[in-house]
């Protein structure tokens, strides 16, 4: 009887490429947590380019991802991200370059045999299957016995809290639990490297923050090596190790959250991760850090050590909203043009001498309409010179 699946031909091929990964790897251990956190190994990447006909998608990109750690790959659309995880994938080889896992060169093995396993976007469930086949597909490809696979699958099912599933369609099934099959799927061959490419786009606003948890406390607990690609800021923060901010095909800036985000050496990664003021600023003085701005004088810090600028050079100064306080003296004055109310804080936008100013007061005790005046302040540590 003729069977309708309800998938893109290329999510068929790239399930079935990732899925196929060869049975000597599956040595037979009692649990899955120690299978796991015994398999997991590094993941670097060496000078990789990338180019489809005269377009470079990937220009020398070089990383190492520590065995265990939760990477994450972010951009805008178009900056490389995705190539890059597929190169990793081997669902594409580089032009020029190396990729190792642990100590094997990877760069030109398949994908099925780089014990690695992907979780789409799209999820690449078959709807006509329960939610327990479509998590032993990759075994029964691979002729496991029956008894291993009900065993494994279970197991599965119980890293991602769906015990008791496993006879339910996927039709029936939320996005969220949807979402937690295909990570079953992916765990259920014992990778030693778990790469994700966007896999909570589809899901609503509430699922994404428990999804987040869930995807890091897998992980974490199972001492997975894995690649995230994302363009959600707010994810990569909220979930990652450390991060890549990739533009044109290079990487912009690598490390933790915390760092990125309080240090990041251009005005791309400070405007990507997270929302900031950008001004147009002269600087005056490179040993004080003082930059002027239309005729008036502020004091700032530079996040890039290997920069060496010159008293008189243009640069830009970043200002993250929160780091601006309303403040009666302050040096910065202004006219409120709107105000948004989120409950727990309140966004307004400034005309100010040094341009429109986004600022965000947490739990504020006044409100200001449009057409009052206000006179904000700002700490030279949360003032940033940038170069570009």
């Amino acid at each position: 009887m003729a069977l309708t699946v309800k998938l893109h031909p290329s999510n068929l091929c790239e399930v079935w490429k990732i899925l196929r990964i060869s049975s000597s790897v599956l040595a037979f251990l009692p649990r899955p947590t120690k299978i796991i956190a015994q398999t997991m190994e590094s993941i670097v990447a060496e000078k990789v380019v990338k180019s489809y006909g005269s377009t470079r998608a990937l220009h020398g990109v070089s990383l190492e991802i520590a065995p265990g750690e939760l990477f994450f790959l972010l951009g805008a659309s178009g900056c490389g991200k995705s190539t890059l995880l597929r190169c990793i994938a081997g669902l594409e080889t580089p032009n020029s370059g190396t990729i190792h896992f642990g100590s094997r060169n990877v760069t030109a093995m398949p994908p099925h045999k780089r014990e690695a396993a992907m979780v789409f976007q799209s999820y690449a469930l078959w709807p006509h299957l329960t939610v327990a086949k479509n998590i032993a597909f990759g075994l029964e490809e691979r002729n496991v016995s029956k008894e291993e696979i009900k065993r494994r699958v279970d197991e599965a099912l119980a890293m991602v809290k769906l015990d008791g599933y496993g006879d339910r369609s996927i039709d029936a099934m939320s996005g969220g639990q949807q979402q937690r099959v295909a990570l079953a799927r992916a765990l259920v061959v014992r990778p030693k490297c778990l790469l994700l490419d966007e896999p909570l786009s589809n899901l609503d606003a509430q699922l994404r923050i428990e999804m987040r948890r869930e995807i890091r406390r897998i992980v974490k607990e199972f001492g997975l090596t894995a690649v995230y690609v994302t363009h959600d800021q707010e994810e990569a923060l909220a979930m990652a190790d450390r991060m890549a901010i990739l533009a044109n095909g290079v990487i912009e800036q690598l490390g933790a959250p915390e760092e990125v985000y309080r240090n990041p050496r251009t005005s791309y990664v400070a405007g990507f991760i997270g929302e900031t003021n950008i001004i147009e600023a002269t600087l005056r003085s490179t040993d004080s850090v003082t930059c002027e701005v239309a005729g008036q004088m502020f004091h700032g810090r530079i996040t890039d050590a290997s920069w060496t600028p010159a008293a008189g050079d243009a640069v830009k100064i970043s200002i993250r909203p929160e780091c601006l306080r309303i403040q009666a003296g302050g040096a910065i004055h202004g006219t409120v043009t709107e105000k948004i109310y989120l409950g727990q804080c309140i966004q307004y936008w400034v005309d100010t001498p040094c341009g429109k100013l986004q600022v965000v007061e947490l739990n504020p005790q006044q409100l200001y309409t449009p057409g009052d005046s206000l006179q904000l302040a700002v700490d030279p540590d949360d003032l940033l010179v940038l170069s570009r």
